[in-house]
Parts: C-alpha cells; sequence; structure tokens
C-alpha cells in the first residue's frame, strides 16, 4: 500500500522513468537526483555513456555526488579513492589488489533516448523491457519543461488519458471519441482518438480544429502522444514523462516538437506557439490532482470513458499484480489524452486563424458527448477579387474594427509574380491605414504569389496548405498573423 491514504497502491510502479535530460549531464559530471525516495547519481563518462545509480560507495558509504570524480567510464569514491565500472563492478581499489566480489555499486539499467535519460526500476530485480524507437529527423529540436514535486501518482496522472469527460470542463476539448478500440500488449496500451479543440487558449475564439490524437504509453513513467490537427495539416508530438520523487510527489517532464514544414522560419514559430500553449494547458489539471482522492469503486457515467480497463492494466506495474490478468485481451469504449488536448487546442486555432478562407479537409467527428454552446459563425464572406490590387483595395470595407480591439500593429502583404504588389496596414485603435509599398517596421509579412493568394481569398486554394508546403510564408510575428482573418475576413 502506498503511503499516502489518498492513493491504495504503491508509491513507486515498475518501468522506465525520466531521471534527467541528457543536457543535464555533461560528459566528466555527476549530478545528484533523488528519485522512489532514494538518493542516486547520474554521471557521463569519456566515452558519453551515462550511468544511474545509487549515490552512496558499498565500501563505507560515503555520497559518490559529493566529491565523486569521473575518470574514463568509471566514478572514483572521494573517501577512499575506489572506482566503479558503469555496470556497478569495482575496477580498482588504490591499496589492494583483491577486489571484495560484493563490492558493487547499485547501477540502475539506464538508456538515453531522444534527449531524456532514463532509468529502470523494478524491485525484484526483473529485465527491463524496450521503449518505442524514437526518430528525431524532420521534427523540430526538442523544447522541453519540468514540473517538480506534484503531490499525485504517476497512475493517477496517465489515468486522464481515459478520463474523457474531464475534456471539456478542464480542457475545453469536446465531441471525443476512439477511432478505434484500445488496445493493449503487456506494458504496452494505445489509444487512437479524435475531438474537436478550441482556439481559446490562443486567444482565438470562434474556430474548431479537427484533431486526431495517437496515444502510446510503455508503464506508467512514459507516454508519447502524436497529434495531427487534420484540418490545416499539421503534426505533432509530446512526451509526458511522470517519475516518483518520494512516497507522495513527482516530478512530471514534457518534451513538445513539431514536424518541420518547407518554411523553418514559419516551423519554428509554429513550435512556439505550440510548446506555450501546452505548458499552460496542461498545468490546468494539477490542482486537482494534487487534491483529489482515488476512489477504488467510483460511480462510473455512461461517457467517462475506459477507466476500468485502464486501472486493470495498471496492475502489472505494482509488485503483487498478477501480470497474466492484467495482460489479457481487453476491448474497452473510449479515451483521450488530455496533455495533447490543451497542447493540440492552441496549435490548431492558431493555424486556422492565419490563414482566412481556409476550409476544413473534413468534417468534424460526430459524437454522443453532450456539445457545447456552438461558436460564432465566421464574419460573411466578401465578394471575390480579381487581382491583388483590387483586394487591396477592398481591405477598408473587409476591415472588422471589432475584432481590432487592442491591436496594434503593421501587417504587410508581398504578393509576387504577374500582378503582384507590395502594400501594408496599419491597424491602430481600431483604426485602419492602406498603404501602397513596403513599411519600414511590419509586424508581420505574408509573402506568397499574388495568383496563389487570390485563389487563397476566393476560397479555391487550400490556404493552410499553400503555407504549410512553402507556397506562402509568414515573416515576423506568427500571432500577429493569426489575427488577419478576423481583421480582413476573405
Amino acid at each position: 500500500m502506498s503511503p499516502d491514504p489518498r492513493f491504495p497502491f504503491p508509491s513507486y510502479p515498475k518501468g522506465w522513468f525520466a531521471v534527467a535530460f541528457s543536457d543535464d549531464v555533461g560528459r566528466g559530471e555527476v549530478r545528484r537526483l533523488h528519485y522512489f525516495g532514494r538518493e542516486l547519481i547520474a554521471f557521463r563518462g569519456e566515452s558519453g555513456r551515462v550511468t544511474v545509480a545509487g549515490a552512496h560507495c558499498p565500501h563505507l558509504g560515503a555520497h559518490l555526488g559529493h566529491g565523486g570524480v569521473v575518470e574514463g567510464d568509471t566514478i572514483r569514491c572521494p573517501f577512499h579513492g575506489w572506482r566503479f565500472e558503469g555496470d556497478g563492478r569495482c575496477a580498482h581499489i588504490p591499496y589492494s589488489a583483491h577486489v571484495p566480489p560484493k563490492a558493487q555499486l547499485d547501477a540502475w539499467p539506464a538508456v538515453e533516448q531522444g534527449g531524456v535519460i532514463f532509468a529502470f526500476h523494478d524491485p525484484s530485480g526483473g529485465a527491463p523491457w524496450p521503449l518505442p524507437e524514437h526518430e528525431d529527423e524532420g521534427w523540430t529540436s526538442a523544447r522541453t519543461v519540468i514540473w517538480r514535486g506534484l503531490r499525485t501518482h504517476p497512475q493517477e496522472v496517465f489515468e486522464n488519458t481515459v478520463d474523457i469527460a474531464h475534456l471539456d470542463p478542464v480542457h475545453g476539448g469536446r465531441g471525443a471519441r476512439l477511432m478505434g478500440p484500445p488496445r493493449r500488449e503487456a506494458e504496452r496500451m494505445w489509444v487512437d482518438l479524435e475531438f474537436e479543440a478550441s482556439g481559446d487558449i490562443v486567444g482565438m475564439p470562434g474556430s474548431i480544429n479537427d484533431v486526431a490524437l495517437f496515444v502510446t504509453m510503455v508503464g506508467l513513467g512514459w507516454v508519447r502522444v502524436e497529434t495531427h490537427v487534420r484540418n490545416v495539416d499539421v503534426f505533432a508530438r509530446q512526451r509526458i514523462l511522470v517519475t516518483p520523487v518520494d512516497e507522495t510527489c513527482v516530478d512530471i517532464r514534457g518534451v513538445v516538437q513539431v514536424r518541420e514544414t518547407d518554411d523553418p522560419a514559419f516551423t519554428e514559430e509554429l513550435a512556439r506557439l505550440f510548446f506555450d500553449a501546452y505548458v499552460e494547458d496542461f498545468a490546468k489539471d494539477f490542482p486537482i490532482w494534487e487534491h483529489k482522492r482515488y476512489l477504488t469503486r467510483p460511480r462510473i457515467a455512461k461517457g467517462d470513458g475506459p477507466i476500468g480497463t485502464y486501472r486493470k492494466w495498471c496492475e502489472q506495474f505494482y509488485a503483487s499484480a498478477s501480470a497474466a490478468s492484467a495482460n489479457a485481451p481487453h476491448v474497452s469504449a473510449t479515451r483521450l489524452r488530455a496533455s495533447a488536448v490543451r497542447a493540440l487546442a492552441p496549435m490548431r486555432a492558431g493555424l486556422e486563424r492565419l490563414w482566412g478562407g481556409l476550409r476544413p479537409s473534413r468534417e468534424p467527428p460526430p459524437s454522443s458527448a453532450p456539445r457545447a454552446p456552438a461558436v460564432a459563425s465566421p464574419p460573411k464572406k466578401a465578394q471575390p477579387v480579381e487581382s491583388a490590387r483590387e483586394y487591396r483595395e477592398t481591405l477598408p470595407e473587409r476591415f472588422a474594427p471589432s475584432a481590432a480591439r487592442g491591436v496594434d500593429a503593421v501587417f504587410q502583404w508581398e504578393l509576387g509574380g504577374e500582378g503582384g504588389e507590395t502594400f501594408h496596414a496599419e491597424v491602430r485603435d481600431g483604426r485602419l491605414e492602406v498603404a501602397l509599398g513596403p513599411h519600414p517596421r511590419p509586424t508581420t509579412t505574408l509573402i506568397m504569389p499574388a495568383e496563389d493568394y487570390v485563389r487563397v481569398v476566393n476560397g479555391e486554394l487550400d490556404g493552410t496548405a499553400a503555407f504549410t508546403t512553402g507556397r506562402g510564408k509568414v515573416r515576423g510575428s506568427l500571432q500577429m498573423a493569426m489575427k488577419m482573418r478576423r481583421l480582413f475576413p476573405a
């Protein structure tokens, strides 16, 4: 049983758990750690290999994190100079040719993957299972965050992946449903979802996002959420890594990446927006986790999601569990990855806002869950235009002053090719001034062939596809660019 009276299960499940980011442990460095109620160390040898081990020397108990020195791929104790290999074996005693056979440092199985150092925790000494392969090619560099000392349990955190009913009141996600039955095999569980996400988190109310979410859980310390914002064809992924600190608290690490587009500057802006929104939205669960109590017999209602299936799967990660029971095949009804719902809401919102005239690539997913009130319809579509010049000349009548509240920016269009021109619009205090030619300091600039932009305005070309494939580009503030649809409805 857990010493925390809120939870009826042990505090420390078995499995892979993140103990540091790779950047935290440089070559030749020793870092002190505290996880699973124990003092640990991580050190990186000359070869680059990382070792995670108990902090105390088996000789007379000196703490290797206080004065221990890395020599080659070994660590030397500051007390008597004993040196230990990465697998825990004593490699050298400076004053004795005989090494006691039990002079073993408590080394833990460790791997380094995707910028994170993982250690395998299993008090029974069982063999570690493999983590899924990780590929960085084609993705942005990882943006990371760590939340320390949250009063909850890993099982509670990942239960949000199946607790569909909390998404609307906590995260604004609605209409979530499974794209197929959840699957589980040994230490892994997979859930594929689709749902509607609001753009409110990035200050862009009125847009609805069509999101598909592919969740992989490996034990109770590792989750990967692969996100496809289908109406703008943008992909992102998050890893949510939860590690017990002691019997009452956990650390949570987040690692966020976006699939690269043909425009590096645009990709970087998307990555920043997505990460910022993820950090903000994920934290909405914290007050609930830190104060809720786990109920062994919850009064489940239809539409809550397959919470019972998830809990049964979790049993195998505790010493008293029956692995055979936990691994038995099971078909369930629904579940969602809360973490991504939040991260996703922002991303898609931003892009939909960004390119006016976009149309969803498909209808939003149907749902049996109660629906939130419908969002306001977008402004009435203006008349089609035949040229970039005509679009510029009609900007004053397209301008929506109600959307300009608090906006102080210069929006610039660089429309090239036949019939192209450069012009800008200054929006200040709800007023608009349009001028031909470039501005010396535009807030954001939209770059596209004039012919393509006219087609986007007229609804003949998918604006999102044009930008994400490199036919169009944005220079400057992407957040301001996302306001263009509201300011200048197509």
